[in-house]
């Protein structure tokens, strides 16, 4: 049992030797890794530091400037879309005989029976104003009359021939024409005012519910009217008489050409979004009331300013790219973006066209573009925001 004992515990000691001696050349190994590695990521810190306001500087030569695509920003003559929104067909006139407000097809109920009240205050409105028109044209006329009567007693009482009692009859008559005169001028008034008010809160409720009815008098049989609703801070790139394309969900193997006929006169103070109404060209009456579609706006062509999307920053609220300063410094300038153009991005505002700078792999250099943001008192975030 001794022997036993003592082989027992010799071959413990051997295994805790071995443990000790795995463990130290793991350590040996640990270090050896460390002395590699910790240089390296020196260098790579030494490779880009901040140069002065918002300006980079990359080490040239360095491992992370290889790692970086230069890129020259180029101006070209496109018809893509400075603005891509979703909308609805919310009326559509069929094409055919028949008083035009008796073809319009709409989306909801709701929305016919407001044009349909529409339709109605503006017959009131001509209504009132013909009334108003008759009654003052009636009050004029009975005063002149009456008041002829009223000269002629005058003139007869002077020379003796009537008596001052039917002057004063007559005088008292026409007072009485000039009250009822008055009060007849100001009910006909007050029922213009109020076809007016009537007509006026339509309209508005027509807006809301997604027409403009300044347009339902003025399109062409086939035509289809579409809403959509764009972000407030996208709505300097709208304008009445734009071109624009839809696809519709519905029909997505065809596109449908249109303008831009109006724009909403309040924005929602709700969703802080603008009301725009188009017109669609749909002469084979394929749109129906209610179907939904993208809207690309700005489809005329113009000359754009294109950058590559990788070189775009998305910091905080706003966008940046690095354009080149000379000798591998990087002025970070803030940018205003369009909508794509397949692997580039349009530049609204902050390029001219010919600068160089960096396209893929300015992701890298993101941190250090916060660090420079932030020293200049930028108020940004290190949250990206969502393009569109």
């Amino acid at each position: 049992m001794n022997t036993r004992s003592s082989r027992i515990t010799i071959g413990l000691k051997v295994l805790a030797g071995l443990v000790v001696i795995g463990l130290v050349i793991l350590a040996a190994l640990h270090g050896k890794w460390a002395s590699t590695t910790h240089p390296s990521q020196g260098t790579q810190s030494d490779a880009v530091s901040l140069a002065g306001p918002r300006l980079i500087a990359v080490q040239p030569g360095s491992l992370l400037e290889k790692k970086l695509d230069l890129t020259d920003v180029k101006r070209e003559r496109i018809t893509t879309p400075l603005l891509t929104v979703t909308g609805s067909v919310t009326a559509r006139l069929r094409a055919g005989p028949g008083p035009i407000e008796d073809r319009w097809q709409f989306s909801s109920v709701e929305l016919s029976g407001i044009y349909a009240d529409w339709q109605k205050t503006g017959t009131d409105m001509e209504f009132a104003s013909k009334q108003l028109a008759k009654t003052r044209e009636l009050t004029a006329a009975q005063l002149n009359s009456q008041g002829k009567v009223v000269e002629r007693l005058r003139k007869l009482v002077a020379t003796g021939t009537e008596a001052v009692r039917d002057l004063s009859a007559a005088e008292a008559s026409l007072l009485q024409t000039q009250l009822e005169g008055q009060k007849a001028v100001f009910e006909a008034e007050s029922a213009l005012t109020q076809a007016n008010h009537s007509h006026a809160d339509l309209e508005r409720r027509l807006v809301q519910a997604g027409v403009d009815p300044a347009l339902l008098g003025n399109v062409t049989g086939g035509a289809s009217l579409v809403m959509a609703d764009v972000p407030e801070v996208r709505i300097a790139l709208v304008a009445a008489g734009q071109g624009c394309e839809a696809r519709f969900y519905g029909l997505p193997e065809q596109r449908f050409r249109g303008v831009v006929r109006s724009l909403a006169p309040a924005l929602s103070p709700e969703r802080r979004t603008l009301r725009v109404f188009f017109e669609l060209n749909d002469q084979e009456g394929r749109l129906k009331p209610g179907m939904y579609a993208e809207i690309g706006l700005g489809t005329d062509p113009r000359q754009a300013v294109l950058a590559p999307a990788d070189g775009i920053l998305h910091i905080g609220e706003g966008d940046y790219v690095l354009v080149e300063a000379g000798s591998g410094r990087w002025q970070v300038t803030q940018i205003q973006v369009g909508e794509r153009a397949g692997e580039r991005v349009e530049v609204l505002n902050g390029l001219e066209g010919g600068e160089r700078l960096i396209g893929n792999g300015a992701i890298l250099l993101k941190p250090l573009v916060v660090q420079a943001l932030l020293q200049t008192q930028a108020p940004v975030s290190t949250e990206g925001r969502a393009k569109p």
